[in-house]
């Protein structure tokens, strides 16, 4: 028997085998229904334009054809602003993950989440409206070697400032023309943190920005 009070929920994954167990997964959490199972984008759009009752919630993969996370993201946003998403991603594509949350997504799970991690996840983004996941950012910060937690305690001012810009796509030449400074002490500021913080890439400074909580959901 159909609950008329249950939290409708759409999926919108390429693989079948990860949407079905998806949709499985949901149908055994007690107030949840899935109402629109999709393969890709545009598939998951055309079901929204005609379905009722609308969904409260998504769950939609990143990397899908024809139309894939980021453009149905950006869609999803323009469109249906209330529609909460919750972004499938793998373990190691947190990048993605953050471009998913500048776009509008309200959290994210891996494809290897358990039953738990998922329940976890949908009620969290319906009770709170976002989510964030604790196993991506405990393997995140497993990336950090031991010495690393005095260095935290390092971090300049202006350091700081430039982190909060990582996720961005602002190049270092227009991070430098905000910070009012020139591109060489921009690659100055990001070099520093490089050794800091035991990192390598831009990337990995933009995860650790938002992991640590110097960039905020809201500033995506």
């Amino acid at each position: 028997m159909n609950n008329p009070h249950a939290i409708h929920v759409a999926i919108a994954d390429d693989h079948t085998v990860v949407r079905d167990s998806i949709s499985k997964m949901i149908a055994t959490f007690p107030g949840f229904r899935v109402t629109i199972e999709a393969s890709n984008g545009k598939e998951l759009i055309e079901q929204l334009k005609g379905t009722k009752p609308f969904p409260e919630i998504c769950v939609l993969d990143i990397q899908m054809p024809d139309m894939n996370g980021y453009e149905t993201m950006a869609y999803i946003k323009e469109k249906w602003p209330k529609l909460k998403v919750l972004a499938l991603s793998m373990l190691d594509d947190e990048f993605a993950v953050i471009k998913m949350l500048k776009l509008g997504a309200r959290g994210y799970i891996v494809k290897s989440s358990d039953l738990e991690e998922l329940q976890k996840a949908l009620n969290a983004i319906h009770d709170r409206g976002y989510y964030s996941s604790e196993l991506v950012a405990s393997n995140f910060f497993q990336l950090l070697n031991s010495d690393n937690d005095e260095a935290l305690y390092k971090i300049t001012e202006r350091e700081q400032q430039f982190l909060k810009y990582c996720p961005t796509e602002l190049t270092l030449k227009e991070i430098a023309q905000k910070m009012g400074v020139s591109t060489s002490t921009v690659q100055g500021y990001r070099n520093m943190l490089f050794d800091k913080l035991n990192l390598k890439t831009r990337q990995g400074l933009a995860i650790f920005a938002v992991k640590s909580g110097i960039v905020s959901f809201e500033d995506l």
